[in-house]
């Protein structure tokens, strides 16, 4: 039977490269999409930032949110024992439906959630009646 000190040795190596190499590398915020009668609505999970760090575009039929959440180690003396949170570059894309109206998104950040918010627009027929000669 191993002693428990070496088996703590063992847990904090593993865990704690795992961890490591994870929190350099992908950080994925959390999005939960919603449909109203008017409108959708993309709540996304960005606890830690501020607007100003935040990008959203709407190129062609696709709308795009990125930006960057930083470790922020004030004081180098600092040990960390434990860091489970996630840092780095982010982007997140969804393709928009035909019925959104592109001119008119809506975005705001309260408590660390993005809320999106795309108007619904009625869709036009492009049909049109042709006589015959």
């Amino acid at each position: 039977m191993i002693p428990s000190e070496m088996m703590n040795l063992f847990d904090n190596f593993f865990n704690g490269s795992i961890a490591k190499f994870e929190r350099n590398v992908f950080f994925t915020p959390r999005v939960d999409v919603l449909e109203t009668e008017k409108q959708f609505e993309i709540h996304i999970s960005l606890p830690g930032l501020k607007k100003d760090e935040i990008k959203i575009d709407v190129q062609g039929e696709t709308l795009t949110i990125s930006g960057e959440r930083k470790f922020k180690n004030e004081s180098k003396e600092d040990k960390y024992h434990l860091v489970e949170n996630f840092y780095g570059d982010f982007s997140r894309s969804f393709t928009l439906p035909e019925n959104i109206d592109k001119e008119n998104v809506n975005a705001e950040l309260v408590d660390g959630i993005l809320k999106i918010e795309l108007s619904k627009v009625e869709k036009k027929e492009n049909t049109n009646s042709i006589k015959i000669k």
